[in-house]
């Protein structure tokens, strides 16, 4: 191999790099964007517990509550019903939302487990 044909090779190595590294703020930027497109927000609440807290409540499936899925850090989604939930740390505790497709509303046990998880 020439001198050349090395550069090119380190070139190829290096840029396939920095997409590998880059992939996952990729991968974050286009979820943010797009999986709120056509869905309306239905639950927003404050709390006092911090991310950790919010997490556990969240991830527990009582009968009739939330099934979702861990999509990013504190991004969960259930896909078969169309809810979007994000946790959004604060100073002092953190905030919940909740998003389904539009047309749709949470049933009883979802909303209670959300205003349960909120509950200081």
């Amino acid at each position: 191999m020439n001198q050349q044909q090395s550069r090119k090779a380190l070139v190829g190595v290096l840029v396939l790099g920095a997409v590998l590294l880059s992939a996952p703020l990729l991968w974050r930027a286009w979820t943010t964007g797009h999986e709120l497109d056509g869905k309306t927000k239905v639950f927003d609440a404050a709390t006092p517990r911090p991310v950790r807290d919010m997490l556990g409540c969240l991830v527990h499936r009582p009968e009739g509550g939330l099934k979702l899925d861990i999509v990013t850090q504190n991004h969960f989604s259930d896909p078969a019903r169309g809810i979007t939930v994000r946790i959004k740390p604060r100073g002092q505790g953190s905030r919940i939302e909740a998003w389904v497709t539009q047309g749709s509303v949470l049933t009883a046990g979802e909303t209670a487990q959300l205003q349960g998880c909120a509950a200081s």
